[in-house]
């Protein structure tokens, strides 16, 4: 008879062990082990789970290991190890390390070795109990307990030997057939219901006289009295539990376990309602009227409703403001009344509570999130209910793609030009690619979405490899803003002091005076990037990396690669002179609209305001309840949000992203300042103002256009003429490690070897990393242009699997890589 062999990724510790190993099934384990089983293995020594992967059948396998336990039957559904091996495959990473992404954190699951009592009758129990008479005391007492409880963990049995004692005895036991050793998995625990704030009668009145004496009670009222009941951690996040409890002394709130009744499916609030497309449009469930579509919108939704039960990829071009969300929800309910279920994906955090609004208002309950700021305990329950199918929607990051969803029929990639969409760290994917692979290996309909599509899905569309859908014009016959270029040399020349120019002050100056909002927008968070002395040309540099350091507003110098500090000098360390501190970040362009406009309400958006949690949540519903009438930002609030006050966007510096040593600078820059200049005008007529020192670049002028096609154009000219993606696959081989002479080594060993190869593999490098050093370790590169990609990949595949750099020196393979390095 063939042995059952199980081919197993071993996941206990994914990356130490770079390839799967076989083992045999005993006969009595084959019935529950299939694709996708957690299994109990052996690797050396050691105990570890795994996954089965594949299923073999053989003979004369008796000097393979055989597997331990099976822990859970159906852990991982068989599509999603078949996605495993895709990301493997495509992105040159081990089998584990791929299957890591969509497994669980570990929390709540627990390994627990135990031991079974194995005579099932009475008569049995008492000759096996006369045997164990004759053996050691421990043994006896063992045996004797065993006999009593059936089965019980090592715990247990400590009261009757302890350490060697009790191994010794069990040893003994188990070879005369008496007990068998077992292991059991215990699963997750169930999913705790949280506690909900609800405001209470006097709540309104007692909010007036509370806003100085006690602001963070007050923001809670205010929310609650806004937006409805919420959850009280998310409360608490940005404000303390102290001022939960306080409110709660007072009788101006009540805690509820759970939430009240209709609050999970209650429709928005204004502060919930908006995103670019998720502004409160209506939808079912939420007893607003729904939006009449358009005839654009009607047909996009015909075309991915027909689609739904054969499954196919779009890509939904439409331009900022023109209801792509409506038709997601919209698709969204459609694939739901078939009986299956969806994902919803976004670039930001920041956008996930706007989408869940719409989601819940549109579909009702059964909507989740999942994203990287849930702790690990959170994203274990909603994992574990969404392979039991209690949950209809998933909205979140892109982690959550790789959700268990059984019967998944749609799959949204909103904003699907966005770099976030890059895995950075091991397993480095690219959520749109695998995004789509997912919705062929189960039949799901994928829709990317942009009004900035990058240029490569644009190229497949264009070349009919996704199907198109477009939405050329805004919703209810809205104008696009109108777009005013200054050119900032022309300020200098003019004398001009200052961040925001001449024009900009106006226009700022004339939204506040019209009760209107604004938006500052720009990219670079902190007060100074720059600090030297003009005296002798020192510049404070981290010591772990070679970057300068960034003033903060907070008197410290920081490093924006390692986040180490140090307080801000007012003299140079060398030679005395005094420091001065160069360009302008959020916090300097905050303090510069704080002194022209005193009266204003301003805030910031950026990495150091929205650190918290919760933080982000509280600046938005601040900004979208009209609290506020300027908010400064980086690309946090560039793109995904709708604020119907926002008749101004004021764009401080354009030119950040036009020079960076990447060749989609330009792309990245064209993209960021659509977006942002699209959160004007969303209710009427709005202005953009863009400040740039290269005013005559076609990546402004076009995107003060608004005009994606003439950019597309000609990008995909440039790439074409550079050899550059889509043309070429672009692979980049990084190497880090303390001793750059080593590091520069390993980098030229490997690109001899692939010029060697006699692949048509175009070799860039080795450069060094920018920056060069992070955190101790120098980086080097080498970039690898790789045509005709099905054909060179195995080859390319081969010499990276057969180099392998000295220990001390990490090797980083990067398919598709989006971020400089």
């Amino acid at each position: 008879m063939a042995d059952l062999l199980v081919e197993v990724a071993v996941n206990s510790a994914p990356g130490a062990i770079d390839k799967t190993l076989t083992y045999r099934v005993p006969p009595e384990m084959a019935a529950g082990v299939r694709v996708g089983s957690l299994v109990l293995v052996t690797v050396g020594k050691q105990m570890a789970t795994g996954l089965v992967v594949d299923l073999q059948g053989g003979t004369g396998h008796s000097s393979l290991k055989d597997i331990r336990a099976v822990l859970e039957a159906d852990f991982l559904p068989p599509h999603l190890v078949e996605l495993g091996r895709y990301m493997a495959e495509r992105y040159f990473c081990p089998l584990a390390v791929a299957l890591s992404a969509m497994l669980p954190p570990a929390t709540g699951r627990r390994l627990e070795r135990r031991w079974r009592w194995v005579p099932t009758s009475g008569e049995e129990t008492a000759a096996s109990l006369n045997l164990a008479g004759y053996l050691p005391s421990p043994a006896r007492a063992v045996a004797a307990y065993l006999a009593e409880v059936a089965v019980a963990g090592e715990s247990q049995l400590r009261p009757f030997a302890r350490g060697r004692e009790l191994a010794g005895a069990l040893k003994i036991l188990a070879t005369h057939g008496l007990i068998r050793e077992e292991w059991n998995w215990r699963q997750a625990p169930g999913v705790r219901r949280p506690y909900w704030a609800v405001p209470r009668p006097g709540a309104a009145a007692a909010l007036a006289g509370m806003e100085r004496r006690a602001p963070r009670q007050a923001r809670i009222l205010r929310a609650l009295l806004e937006g409805g009941p919420r959850p009280a951690a998310d409360l608490a996040a940005g404000n303390g539990y102290t001022a939960l409890r306080r409110l709660e002394e007072m009788g101006l709130i009540e805690l509820t376990l759970g939430p009240p009744a209709g609050a999970e499916g209650m429709p928005p609030s204004r502060f919930e309602g908006g995103s670019e497309e998720y502004g409160n449009h209506g939808g079912a469930g939420g007893g607003v009227a729904p939006l009449q579509l358009n005839r654009d919108q009607e047909e996009a939704l015909r075309a991915i409703e027909g689609a739904l039960s054969q499954g196919g990829t779009f890509l939904l071009y439409g331009v900022t403001g023109s209801g792509k969300t409506e038709v997601y929800l919209r698709a969204i309910r459609a694939a739901l009344a078939r009986g299956r279920r969806a994902l919803f994906l976004v670039p930001e955090h920041s956008l996930i509570p706007q989408v869940v609004a719409r989601l819940r208002q549109a579909v009702g309950d059964g909507v989740a999130v999942i994203h990287g700021n849930l702790s690990p305990g959170e994203r274990a329950a909603i994992w574990e209910r969404a392979r039991r199918g209690e949950i209809r929607v998933i909205a979140g990051s892109r982690s959550a793609l790789f959700a268990p969803l059984p019967d998944l029929g749609l799959i949204i990639v909103d904003e699907e030009h966005a770099g976030s969409y890059k895995q950075d760290a091991a397993p480095r994917y690219d959520a749109r690619e695998v995004a789509i692979k997912r919705g062929h290996l189960e039949g799901a309909v994928v829709v990317l979405g942009s009004a900035t599509p990058s240029t490569e899905t644009f190229y497949l569309a264009r070349r009919g490899a996704i199907n198109l859908l477009q939405l050329p014009r805004r919703v209810e016959n809205l104008s696009l803003p109108a777009v005013e270029i200054v050119d900032l040399r022309e300020e200098f020349r003019a004398g001009h002091q200052g961040y925001l120019s001449r024009r900009l002050r106006q226009e700022v100056a004339a939204a506040l005076a019209a009760g209107r909002q604004a938006i500052l927008f720009l990219n670079r968070r902190g007060y100074a990037p720059h600090v030297l002395c003009r005296r002798c040309g020192y510049v404070p540099l981290c010591r772990h990396c070679d970057v300068a350091l960034t003033y903060h507003q907070d008197g410290t110098l920081r490093c924006h690669y390692c986040g180490r500090g140090e307080p801000a000098r007012a003299n140079c360390p060398a030679c005395g002179g005094s420091l001065v501190r160069l360009g302008a970040g959020t916090q300097r362009v905050e303090a510069e609209a704080r002194a022209l406009w005193p009266g204003a309400r301003i805030i910031r958006a950026d990495g150091d305001t929205t650190a918290r949690k919760g933080r982000w949540e509280e600046i938005y519903r601040t900004f979208a309840g009209g609290h506020a009438d300027i908010l400064v930002g980086t690309q946090t609030i560039a793109r995904g949000m709708d604020f119907p006050g926002v008749t101004l966007v004021g764009v401080v510096n354009a030119d950040l992203s036009l020079y960076q040593p990447d060749f989609r600078a330009r792309e990245r820059t064209f993209q960021l300042l659509t977006q942002v200049a699209g959160r004007a005008g969303r209710k009427s007529a709005g202005k953009v103002i863009i400040q740039t020192y290269n005013p005559a670049d076609p990546a402004i002028t076009l995107a003060a256009a608004q005009d994606y096609r003439r950019f597309y154009e000609q990008e995909i000219a440039g790439r074409r003429a550079g050899g550059y993606p889509p043309f070429v696959k672009l692979v980049r081989v990084g190497f880090s490690g303390r001793d750059e002479a080593g590091v520069i080594e390993a980098a030229h060993d490997l690109a001899g070897s692939i010029k060697g190869a006699g692949a048509q593999i175009e070799v860039l490098g080795p450069a060094p990393g920018f920056p060069v050093r992070v955190q101790d370790n120098y980086r080097w590169q080498l970039v690898l242009k790789v045509p005709a990609w099905s054909r060179n990949k195995a080859r390319l595949a081969g010499c990276l699997a057969n180099y392998r750099p000295r220990h001390d020196i990490r090797m980083i393979v990067d398919v598709g890589p989006v971020n400089p390095w």
